[in-house]
């Protein structure tokens, strides 16, 4: 729908005037840096950008306050500046081919942790599935603004060769068990199937027959009107988005964005291959 039409501008003019917004934006007068990744989050997750929200000193700020124990964030953090429009500011410019420059020739990020040994993902030389996810929406979000990074070849091969989400030495494993469920909302560590679905869709490779599983999987998780159910959450989220067990209107967002972009490109390829 049109930004100008009526019912967009009522529904925005709501959410500005919300009580749901109020209490993101008070998180930023914490002053405290998880606080802030939070917010930020939220804000992303709404759909705002830095026009519509004050928030240019906490962005100036979180970056000030970027240190080691926040480094497993520092991905999904770019994804949400990128989101919230911050992907001109000199910060954002520079991390971005730094980061990816990370991405390993299998598509996989290695563990941040250098003194483990394993870890849940059970990837090969300690690839972090959950690290590698947030590369996944960062990429997406780019790609949203028309950036394309040679990286982003090397994120989707790794997701086709694992059919998104399996172990491909044991087709019939997941990798990690929350991750194949629609856990909601996100952060750095805990994201579900549908934002993965999502990422890939946008990427424009959700049609490969390789995540036909990932799509079954999904719609496993659909009640008998189409509506998606949350089927795991935080004991405390950082912004309320219904109740587990429960149809959830966040997480069917996410697979109706997927199923359009999936559609878009699926018609792209269609109308490129009749010409």
């Amino acid at each position: 729908m049109s930004k100008d039409d009526l019912e967009v501008k009522k529904a925005y003019e709501n959410l500005l005037s919300s009580k749901r917004l109020n209490l993101v934006m008070d998180k930023f007068k914490c002053n405290k840096k998880w606080e802030d990744i939070n917010a930020f989050l939220a804000l992303a997750e709404f759909g705002l950008t830095h026009v519509d929200v004050p928030i240019d000193e906490y962005m100036e700020r979180i970056i000030k306050n970027m240190n080691l124990s926040m480094k497993c964030a520092k991905i999904l953090l770019l994804r949400n500046l990128v989101s919230l429009g911050y992907y001109e500011h000199p910060w954002v410019q520079e991390q971005i081919p730094l980061v990816f420059s990370t991405i390993r020739q299998d598509g996989t990020v290695r563990c941040l942790d250098k003194t483990k040994k394993t870890n849940d993902s059970k990837l090969l030389d300690m690839g972090c599935y959950r690290q590698t996810t947030t590369y996944l929406l960062l990429a997406a979000e780019l790609k949203k603004v028309g950036i394309i990074l040679p990286q982003f070849e090397l994120l989707i091969k790794f997701y086709i060769n694992h059919y998104v989400a399996f172990h491909s030495d044991a087709p019939g494993k997941v990798i990690i068990e929350d991750m194949a469920g629609t856990f909601y909302p996100i952060d750095h560590v805990h994201i579900g199937l549908q934002m993965i679905m999502y990422g890939l869709s946008v990427l424009g490779a959700a049609n490969h027959p390789n995540c036909e599983k990932a799509w079954a999987l999904l719609d496993s998780k659909k009640d008998i009107e189409s509506k998606y159910i949350l089927s795991e959450s935080f004991a405390e989220t950082y912004f309320n988005v219904g109740m587990v067990g429960q149809p959830n209107k966040w997480v069917t967002l996410y697979v109706l964005l997927s199923e359009k972009y999936r559609t878009k490109y699926w018609v792209f390829k269609i109308s490129k291959m009749r010409s």
